[in-house]
Order: C-alpha cells, then structure tokens, then sequence
C-alpha cells in the first residue's frame, strides 16, 4: 500500500484522500487510464492552487484502501476503472466491496464530498441507487443484470458549454476545443446539477441531458459531489478549461470557497510532479547530439532541416542539444550524450568512418544510447554510394540502420522515392511514438524499395502514388541496449510545419533516452 503526501495538520482545513486505481488501458508510458499518474497531478496541483493551503492530501495508489483516511476524510476523489460487465476491469474503487462501500457510506452520512472522475462514473444496477446517493449520476452500463449500455461513449472534439454559469465550480473555467473519450447520457440523481455539455455529442432524443459531462449535487447533510466524465489521459489534462474545472470540482466538494477567478495552475508534466511529491530525482535535461553533413550532399539541405530540428527539439525544454559536422567527433562528443540524430550521409565520400569513430558509436549504443535515424542518413555508409567505390561500406551501420537505400539495381529493385510534394501520413499501432497522433500532411519524399531483412512494425505510413501501396516510413527497434528510431521522413523544414510532425519528432528524442514523452493538445488528437 502507497500512503503518501500527508503535510502540516496545523495549516490544513480540508482532507482530501485521492484513490487511485491501477493502471490500465496499454503500455505503462502511453498516459492512458495511468490512475496513479493522475492522481500525482491532481495531488500536485491542488497545493499549488490558491487554496493549497489549507488542504492536507493522502494519496492511494494502484488501488490501496486505508480506513482511517477516509474516516476524517472532507473529500474523497476516485479516479480508477469501472466494471463492465465481463470486460477485465474491477468495480471503482469506492464501490470495490461491501466493506468499503459501508466505510464510504458512514463517511458520506457524515458530510464527506464524493467525486469519480472518468471510469470511475461506472456503476451496476445494483449499486445504482447507492451511488447515485453519493456522486449525483454514473455511467449506466447493466440493464437487467446484463451489459446492456443505456449511456454512451463517444470521441468527439468540442468545447464547454456553460448551464450554470454562476456556480462556483465553473469560475475561471475556459472553452477551447477540447479532444476527448466523452462519457454522457447518463443516469442523474434528481437533485444532481448539471454543469457543462458539449454540443458535438450525439443527442438522439434533443435532450441537452444526453449531452452532459459534468455535475455536481449538494446533499441534504450539507455533503457535496462533483463529477466529470473527462479524463482519459493523463495528458488531456493540458486542456486549461478541464483542469480548472477539475481542481474546482475537487475543492467544492471539500467544502472550500472557489476563488473568482478559479483555481488556475499551470500543467506540470510528470517528471516535475514526481520530484515535488518526494517520489522522483530533479528532471533531468535529455542530451542530444546531432551529426549533420555532408557538402556533397546539400541538395538535401541538411543546414535547413538541422535547424528545423533544433527549432522543434526548443518545444521540450528538456532537450539539450550539440551539433557536429565532423564525424570524428563524436569521439569525444557522444560520452556524455543520451540520444545521438544521425542527419548525415557519407555521400561521394571513399574513406568512411575512422575505425575510432565506429567504434564510439558502437559503444554508444552498447552503454544503451539512443539513436535517431533521419532521412537520408539511411544511404550511409553502404557499398552503394557514388563515388566510392564500395570503400566506404560499413557492414555494422545495416544492423544500426534496418532499411538503408540501395542504388544498385539488385533484387527487390534499386531504392527510389515519390517527387517532392504533399502526401498524408498516417500513423498506426499502438506504441507510444505514435498512438494518438492524427494524420497529417507533409511536403516531403516519400522514400520506397528501401531494402533490409530485419523485422520492422510502421509507425507511420503513406501511400506511393508511383508503387500505389502504403509505404513505411518510420519503426521503432532495439540495437545493443540502444533504442533506435529510424523515420524516413525530413527532406527539408516543410516536413516540420506539421504540429504532428514535430510531435513525433519530440516523442522519438524521449523515447530513445528512455524518458517519459511530453504530449501537447496541439499536436495530439488522443492517446488510444
């Protein structure tokens, strides 16, 4: 059992107990239904809102249950899974057997506020008219002792539509297009005020009721609830509008006083939550070198996409980054880097690599550096190359690079690639350089034919209007201990006036340092 954050009782007014559930839903850095995670952030940045002082928070994790916090608890926050029906996934953790729903019930008769967030909304029928007493409404999944939704799901982007405007839960509480996994046409208590509804939901029966995504009630015991079907991932918190929303929500039902102007905190991502809870060390930068070059080869214009990169890594503040043009340097220059960018070709080029040098970077990525693999820098080092004479052939650098360009006409054919112009990519699977994001369009090449034998699972892909198939462009792979990416795209800066485009970008550079990747509502539609 994880019992964290207790402070100062003689400056706290309030105790909120935040559970949190397991995680579920994927991969452990994916953000999706991450309970602990959010937990941390909403731990975090209720003390760092204007009424962080007079809060004493204990925070549950993976669904840790402690009876004498909920017993002086003010205010009891769950964010967990939801039963659903035979579906793998527990009853919300208030709800999770007959002891804890009795020790929730003596708590709620005495005053204490109840707030689910997301999955946590969900309840049987046989836990219905329970907590319905408690949270003002649920998700409202069985019907007849069967999985038989009478409420739906919903991806949707839309923006907040006030119903009561003066309550103090909406103060400070903005409208921006929002991108989210909406809960709605749910089961209300009677005495259940309605909040916020989003009007690109699916409302059959014109009834702005089907259409609500937040709540709240005042009971007759002067207990409060909140309640919002929001929350999907960690990184929708980002969403301004939610996260007032939510902190608002949480204090209400404490039975604080909601500033006018909200409770209004600035996003912090996990690393910095982490460290301010006690939990984790200083964030530390991700160290980047990039190689870049050659003179040869500046029809690429590797000047220009150098920067472009430069201009994208600028949005992550973590990233440190040293350019290099002279391979040998990275001698000395990869030792106290975490994530080397390969933007280079040995382009007309007889001598390759010293023997110094491929042996850096092969230690590099035995010591488990990552590498990232941009566009043309698959066509180094091959036997291939113009002007070479095969003298600059590095057997090692195909075992670095998986699917390299061949200029010669062996069998599948010699490497090509469509004429510069837009394409959409389409991102697909399920890993975390790539889930959530949305399609885009690039001005770019779109490189085919590239020839190797080792496996690779598409990350992204587009369709060749020469070959007429979906071409990979980027996957993901391991070499040593080193996390490798290799992405075909990046010709020139076009490639980078994509917001999903720079996202991935930012996303590989934190995966292969192994570091949690930082998403944005800019350049994300939703983690799945």
């Amino acid at each position: 059992m994880k019992l964290l954050g207790a402070a100062d009782q003689s400056i706290r007014q309030r105790h909120i107990v935040i559970i949190a559930g397991k995680k579920s839903h994927g991969p452990d850095d994916n953000g999706i239904h991450d309970y602990p995670a959010q937990a941390r952030l909403l731990n975090d940045a209720l003390l760092r809102s204007a009424v962080g002082e007079q809060l004493t928070i204990t925070r549950l994790e993976d669904d840790a249950w402690f009876e004498q916090a909920i017993e002086n608890a003010d205010c009891l926050v769950v964010v967990s899974d939801g039963r659903d029906g035979d579906l793998p996934y527990a009853d919300a953790s208030h709800l999770g057997n007959p002891q804890r729903i009795a020790q929730v019930q003596a708590a709620v008769d005495r005053g204490m506020g109840v707030v689910p967030i997301h999955f946590a909304t969900f309840a049987s029928e046989s836990q219905m008219p329970t907590a319905l007493a408690w949270q003002g409404a649920i998700f409202h999944w069985e019907q007849q002792g069967k999985r038989n939704w009478s409420s739906r799901i919903t991806w949707a982007t839309g923006l907040f539509d006030k119903m009561e405007k003066d309550h103090p839960i909406l103060r400070g509480v903005t409208s921006s297009p929002i991108h989210e996994e909406f809960y709605h046409q749910l089961t209300f208590h009677p005495d259940a005020t309605q909040l916020l509804k989003v009007r690109a939901l699916p409302n059959d029966k014109n009834n702005e009721q089907d259409q609500v995504v937040a709540w709240c009630m005042q009971r007759p015991n002067l207990g409060r609830s909140f309640g919002s079907t929001m929350g999907h991932s960690l990184d929708i918190f980002q969403h301004d509008g939610l996260r007032t929303l939510t902190l608002n929500g949480i204090a209400w039902s404490a039975g604080l006083e909601i500033p006018q102007s909200g409770l209004q905190v600035e996003f912090a991502q996990r690393e910095d939550v982490n460290h301010r809870l006690g939990i984790g060390d200083q964030p530390q930068p991700i160290r980047v070198a990039i190689l870049a070059g050659n003179n040869a080869h500046r029809w690429h214009n590797w000047p220009e996409t150098t920067a472009a990169l430069l201009r994208t890594f600028g949005d992550d503040p973590r990233i440190t980054t040293r350019v290099y043009t002279d391979p040998n340097d990275l001698i000395t220059g990869l030792p106290d880097r975490d994530v080397l960018v390969l933007n280079w070709c040995n382009w007309h080029d007889p001598v390759g690599l010293s023997a110094q040098t491929k042996q850096a970077l092969e230690q590099f990525t035995q010591r488990g550096g990552g590498v990232f693999v941009h566009h043309f820098a698959n066509g180094a080092c091959h036997a291939s190359l113009p002007q070479t004479e095969g003298q600059s052939d590095w057997p090692w650098y195909r075992t670095l690079v998986r699917r390299v360009w061949e200029h010669r006409d062996i069998a599948p054919g010699r490497s090509s690639h469509d004429h510069f112009g837009s394409f959409e990519v389409r991102p697909v699977g399920r890993h975390p350089l790539s889930a959530g994001l949305p399609a885009f369009t690039v001005e770019d090449e779109l490189y085919w034919r590239q020839h190797g034998t080792e496996p690779i699972e598409p990350l992204l892909v587009a369709k060749s209007n020469i070959t007429g198939t979906d071409e990979p462009l980027a996957w993901a792979y391991e070499v040593n201990k080193s996390r490798v990416v290799q992405s075909l795209l990046g010709h020139s800066a076009l490639t980078y006036q994509a917001g999903p485009s720079r996202a991935f970008v930012r996303r590989i550079i934190a995966w292969c340092a192994r570091r949690a990747i930082h998403c944005s509502p800019d350049d994300v539609v939703s983690l799945v």
